[in-house]
């Protein structure tokens, strides 16, 4: 299965879309999170931080999780070696 990958900015953020390039369905839809104008004290700024950190690794494992997929699905017969 191969997968046609969109990135872009929305608004300064990162934008991820991954979908199946023969169905177009979305396999994968993330956004990173965005700062709130109404953030003043410190304690929100750890609390946005952490936030994004999170976010960061939700992604990494629904890719994780996705590449799984393909795999016990049959889906990947190789390891595509490196140029």
């Amino acid at each position: 299965m191969s997968y046609q990958i969109e990135t872009r900015l929305k608004g300064g953020n990162p934008v991820v879309q991954i979908c199946d390039a023969s169905s177009g369905s979305v396999r994968l839809a993330w956004e990173y999170p965005r700062a709130s104008p109404e953030l003043s004290s410190a304690d929100d700024e750890a609390l946005l931080a952490l936030r994004k950190d999170e976010a960061v690794h939700e992604l990494f494992r629904r890719l994780f999780l996705l590449t799984t997929e393909q795999y016990l699905k049959g889906e990947v017969t190789a390891i595509p070696e490196e140029r």
